[in-house]
């Protein structure tokens, strides 16, 4: 019952020297969805970074984790000590940034688990302009690749762009696994989203701990007869059931 409320929330970061101009106003923002979701809501709340550069011979650093930790003190400490520096050609690591967020970091089995990527840089292999590699990008992966890595770690992705270019690619990387972009003049809009995405999880807490304790408890458990049982309908039972499966908890 204790991992009913458990929401595991990454950020992935472009760190390059490209970000030079965002930086600052990118992590106030991150510092602010950190506050807006602690804040009043009844959830575990654990929050883990990573930051991606680039591919050699690009840059040295392909990408680097924060593991997650449930002080946000910590975490925004963390993000606002993140610096800028390298990345070579126009596109970046983001790929492996978001790869290195769904295998690196230990999500918890029965968390509501999303990433949310910040980046003003394409990533390699879509096309985009001063490409130092043509071919494709270097982690071999590619949008749907990435998107399939995602659905199969069970993490919604969301997007913010700083950079106008990204929008095609960040955004069908996110919508693709369920998430959501949102231009950098958004940033009041990611958060609404995310808090709505938290309230429609966690908002009926106490009812899903009693449909999860009554599903639990019976041999043959079905829709209509907990409805009954718990004197209310199909639909708001079979909500309740659904947010439960969706975090391993049924």
């Amino acid at each position: 019952m204790k991992h009913i409320n458990q929401f595991d929330l990454a950020f992935v970061v472009d760190t390059t020297a490209s970000m030079s101009n965002l930086i600052h106003a990118a992590q106030k923002q991150l510092v602010q969805v950190i506050d807006a979701l602690a804040d009043g809501n009844d959830v575990d709340m654990r929050l883990g970074i990573v930051e991606y550069r680039d591919h050699p011979p690009q840059d040295n650093m392909v990408s680097r984790v924060y593991p997650f930790t449930d002080d946000s003190a910590k975490a925004k400490k963390t993000i606002k000590a993140l610096k800028v520096d390298g990345g070579g050609d126009a596109p970046e690591a983001v790929f492996a940034g978001v790869v290195s967020a769904l295998r690196k970091l230990e999500w918890r089995a029965n968390a509501r688990r999303i990433a949310v990527l910040v980046g003003d840089a394409p990533p390699h292999g879509v096309g985009a302009a001063g490409d130092g590699f043509p071919n494709g990008c270097p982690s071999g992966e590619t949008i749907q690749s990435v998107a399939a890595k995602a659905e199969e770690a069970n993490v919604t992705l969301y997007a913010i762009g700083l950079n106008r270019s990204v929008k095609p690619h960040f955004g069908l990387m996110s919508t693709l696994t369920g998430g959501q972009f949102f231009e950098a003049n958004e940033g009041n809009a990611a958060i609404e989203k995310l808090k709505q995405v938290l309230q429609t999880e966690f908002g009926q807490l106490t009812f899903d701990r009693q449909v999860l304790t009554a599903w639990s408890s019976s041999l043959e458990p079905n829709v209509d007869a907990l409805a009954d049982a718990l004197g209310s309908t199909p639909p708001t039972v079979a909500s309740a059931v659904s947010r439960l499966q969706s975090r391993a908890l049924l």
